[in-house]
C-alpha cells in the first residue's frame, strides 16, 4: 500500500478536490495527509478539511503551507475558492497546528523510504522541505509532480491545445528549480499528458445519479464550474471551445496507486527561461519558465502517454461506488 501525502492549491480549480476524493477512495493508497500551497493557504486547508469531513475521513490531517513563492512570481490565473464545496456550511474539522513544511519533513524523516508526495500546485512546500532537511530527498520514496510541458499538444488543424508554459511550476519558478534539480525520485506528469483525460459526459451523468458522498461532492463542484472556466479562459486569451473537465490532478494521484496507467520515459528535464513566443500576447516573453528536455543524463521519469479510457473509467467507478 502506497503511503501518500497530497500537496495542493485546492480551490482554484475543481481537479484538486477531485484528486483528494480519488485518494480517499483508492484502496491501494494509505492517505497520510494534505498540505496546502499558494495564496490563501488557510482557506485552501479549510476546503480540504470540508471535503475530507464530507466523505467521512476527518482523521486525515491537513496542514496549511507557504502561500508566497520563494522568489518573485506572478499568478497566471485568478481563482474561485470553495464554490459548491461550502454549500452546506463550513467544516467542523480544522487544520492541524504547525506548518505544512514541518509536517512533510517529519513524516519523511520518521518513515524513510515509505512516503510518496503528490504535488498538485506550486512546489513551494517541497522546496522549503528540501532546504530545511538535508536528508529529505534521500528519505523520500517518490515525488509525483503535476506540472510542466514536454511536448505541446497540436491538433489536426495545427492549433496548439496545451500551453507552452504551465501554471503550477510558473507560480514559483525558484521552488521548481530547487525541486527539479534535487536528485529526488521524481515522476513528472505534464499537462500535455493530462489534457488527454477529459471527464466524459456519461461519467458526469453517472455521478449526478449516484448516492455516494464523493459523487455528490463532484456534482456540487461541477455545477458552478462552466462559467468560472469560461472566465478563466477568456482572461488569458484561450478560445473557449477548448474547455473541458480535464482530470489533471486525479491522474497524478492515480499514478501513485497504479503507475501502469501511464507510459513513462527516463529524461533529463531542465527548468529555464528561454525566449518564448506567446501568440495570444503577440510578443516574445523572456519570463516564462520552460520545462525543456535535454540530451543529458536522466533526472526523472516523465509521463509521455496515458491509458485514457482505463483511467477515466477507474476514476468514475471509484467516485460513484466509493464512500
Amino acid at each position: 500500500m502506497e503511503r501518500l501525502i497530497i500537496d495542493t492549491d485546492i480551490g482554484t480549480y475543481y481537479d484538486d478536490a477531485f484528486a483528494v476524493l480519488l485518494a480517499a477512495n483508492s484502496p491501494e493508497l494509505r492517505f497520510e495527509g494534505v498540505t496546502t500551497c499558494y495564496g490563501d493557504t488557510a482557506l485552501r486547508a479549510e476546503i480540504a478539511c470540508k471535503i475530507l469531513e464530507f466523505v467521512g475521513m476527518p482523521d486525515v490531517p491537513v496542514y496549511a503551507g507557504i502561500g508566497d513563492p520563494l522568489g518573485e512570481a506572478e499568478a497566471l490565473m485568478f481563482g474561485f475558492e470553495g464554490q459548491g464545496i461550502f454549500d452546506d456550511g463550513r467544516p467542523e474539522k480544522q487544520p492541524e497546528p504547525g506548518s505544512a513544511v514541518d509536517f512533510l519533513v517529519r513524516m519523511v524523516r520518521e518513515n524513510p523510504g515509505e512516503i510518496t508526495i503528490c504535488t498538485l500546485g506550486a512546489v513551494t512546500n517541497v522546496a522549503a522541505a528540501i532546504r530545511q532537511d538535508p536528508t529529505f530527498v534521500t528519505n523520500l520514496k517518490h515525488l509525483i509532480i503535476m506540472g510542466g510541458v514536454i511536448v505541446p499538444v497540436v491538433d489536426e488543424k495545427g492549433i496548439t491545445r496545451s500551453p507552452i508554459e504551465e501554471y503550477n511550476l510558473n507560480n514559483d519558478p525558484v521552488a521548481a528549480k530547487i525541486v527539479m534539480n534535487s536528485g529526488a525520485n521524481i515522476t513528472l506528469v505534464p499537462i500535455d499528458v493530462t489534457l488527454r483525460v477529459p471527464m466524459a459526459q456519461r461519467h458526469i451523468e453517472a455521478m449526478e445519479e449516484a448516492s455516494s458522498k464523493s459523487a455528490q461532492m463532484v456534482s456540487r463542484i461541477l455545477k458552478p464550474w462552466p462559467e468560472q472556466e469560461r472566465l478563466i479562459y477568456l482572461s488569458v486569451g484561450i478560445p473557449t471551445e477548448f474547455t473541458g473537465i480535464w482530470l489533471h490532478d486525479p491522474l497524478t494521484v492515480a499514478v501513485a496507486a497504479d503507475p501502469g496507467l501511464i507510459t513513462s520515459a527516463r529524461l533529463h528535464v531542465a527548468t529555464e527561461y528561454a525566449p518564448t513566443l506567446v501568440p495570444r500576447d503577440l510578443l516574445i516573453r523572456h519570463d516564462v519558465l520552460r520545462t525543456i528536455p535535454k540530451k543529458k543524463a536522466p533526472n526523472m521519469n516523465v509521463a509521455v502517454d496515458v491509458d485514457a479510457e482505463r483511467f477515466t473509467q477507474l476514476f468514475a467507478d471509484l467516485i460513484v461506488d466509493g464512500r
